[in-house]
């Protein structure tokens, strides 16, 4: 093979893994990349495009070199690793690696939404996964009520001191966030929403605070809570009905599950759907397709820009 055509292979293969190392570098800088992939996958990311980088300098070094000596025909295997001289297979090979390249640069970078949701199904049960790892609350209640009874816990005689009503606290506690050791973590945390005024859903903690409360729904029921994502409907929905939706990333967008509460509010209908809103309201308990769902009965809609970060993830430090 002639030592151009054969540099010339080199210089493109060197062109499009500089353009993938270029646009990792473009994504980050922009903090895009968070679009596609969760923040602690980034580092990971990083260490790819300076890899892209060194091979992409490599390539442009065996081209400099190909230029300006013979071609090697072979290497010491007996086999031949030379390019193919037909130009079609030459353009579909190198097609795959730039098609994806010139896809990323070209369409514009968008978050995922309400056709997304409506093709995976949005999850309006954020404990359902737990209840099923679980085992009934309703038998750990009776084993909770079962301790609750014995002259352990009791506190009608407290005596001298606290000690008596901070013991009471703890079993009555106890009793209305009954857990086995699939769902003591929630248990816990709910204890601490329960003490809230108004629980705030952040997004440090937007799984996690929806499947406590979703978990023990019956409590919560009078609650205030707030909460932040965009506007998601389906067809069987009401007209006053719609679901404030985040999509959960555990590593990149493609596990991408959308979560979400069905609220409820007079002037649903006015809101567009994918707009970003802030909703303020009281848990309720409705049924929808046939499930017992947490409903927000909604007092309060404002406008929300989306943030920096429009996905949320599972905090690994939940229940530590």
């Amino acid at each position: 093979m002639n030592s151009r055509v054969l540099s010339l292979h080199h210089l493109v293969k060197a062109v499009i893994l500089l353009g993938f190392a270029v646009y990792i570098a473009y994504l980050v800088k922009t903090d895009l990349i968070l679009l596609y992939i969760a923040p602690r996958m980034v580092g990971y990311v990083k260490w790819s495009a300076i890899a892209f980088y060194a091979v992409a300098a490599y390539q442009l070094y065996r081209g400099i070199k190909a230029f300006r000596g013979p071609a090697a025909a072979s290497c010491d295997c007996g086999h031949d690793h030379l390019p193919s001289r037909s130009l079609f297979k030459n353009a579909i090979i190198y097609g795959l690696f730039a098609f994806p390249l010139l896809i990323g640069f070209l369409l514009p970078d968008t978050t995922l939404g309400s056709s997304l949701a409506a093709k995976k199904g949005m999850n309006l049960s954020s404990s359902s996964s737990v209840k099923k790892d679980g085992l009934a609350l309703d038998s750990a209640s009776g084993a909770e009520s079962s301790e609750a009874d014995s002259g352990e816990t009791k506190t009608e005689d407290p005596g001298p001191g606290d000690s008596g009503t901070v013991s009471g606290t703890a079993a009555s506690e106890n009793e209305m966030f009954p857990s086995d050791k699939f769902t003591e973590q929630y248990a816990n945390y709910a204890k601490k929403l329960y003490q809230e005024e108004l629980i705030q859903v952040r997004e440090e903690f937007f799984i996690e605070t929806l499947t406590s409360v979703d978990l023990y729904l019956d409590r919560f029921i009078g609650k205030k809570l707030e909460m932040t994502g965009f506007v998601y409907r389906q067809e069987e929905m009401k007209n006053n009905q719609f679901v404030v939706g985040r999509f959960s990333i555990q590593c990149c967008s493609a596990d991408a599950a959308p979560f979400g509460v069905l609220a409820e509010y007079d002037r649903a209908a006015a809101l567009t759907d994918d707009s970003w809103v802030t909703v303020t309201g009281t848990i309720g308990k409705t049924t929808f397709n046939d499930i017992e769902i947490m409903v927000l009965k909604v007092e309060k809609v404002a406008k929300a820009e989306p943030s920096k970060n429009p996905y949320v993830y599972p905090n690994f430090d939940f229940g530590a």
